[in-house]
This record gives C-alpha cells, structure tokens and sequence, in this order.
C-alpha cells in the first residue's frame, strides 16, 4: 500500500488499498489501526479535507470496523534518537 504522509495533529500518515478498501491510519502517538470496507471516495475526502482529524472523527471513527496493529520495528523507536 502506499503511503501519503498527512499535515495534521492527530494523524500522521495513512496507507490505502483500493482493492481491498483497507485504510491504515497512524496517529501522531504512533497508534496504528486498520479499517476494513473503506471506500475510494473516503480515503481521497480524507487527503482533501481541510482538517484530517475532524474528518477522521465523523467519517471513519466508529463507522468502519479496525483492528490495532503493533508497532513497526521503525515505529518503535524512541522519539528521541539520542536515546535510541
């Protein structure tokens, strides 16, 4: 899936399969999840919306099923690379 990278303070980067309708979305705490039977239309309102977030909230929040994922081994690291 590729990647597109988001200018919000709730999401940081999403993730999309048109075949298979899945949206995997990364939250700025590094929180991922995967949300099943989202539509093309969904994902590219979600790109253009104004706020990412305010959209993530009433368009797929709690409309579209999700399973947590664990963390990448990239995702994992510390924020603070000294500390890595």
């Amino acid at each position: 899936m590729p990647q597109t990278f988001l200018e919000s303070t709730a999401l940081s980067r999403v993730n999309y399969d048109a075949v298979s309708q899945c949206l995997e979305v990364e939250f700025r705490d590094r929180t991922i999840c995967q949300y099943s039977g989202v539509p093309a239309e969904i994902h590219a309102a979600l790109l253009d919306a104004e706020s990412k977030g305010k959209f993530f909230n009433t368009a797929i929040r709690n409309r579209f099923p999700f399973v947590p994922l664990p963390p990448s081994p990239a995702n994992s690291r510390h924020k603070y690379s000294y500390l890595s």
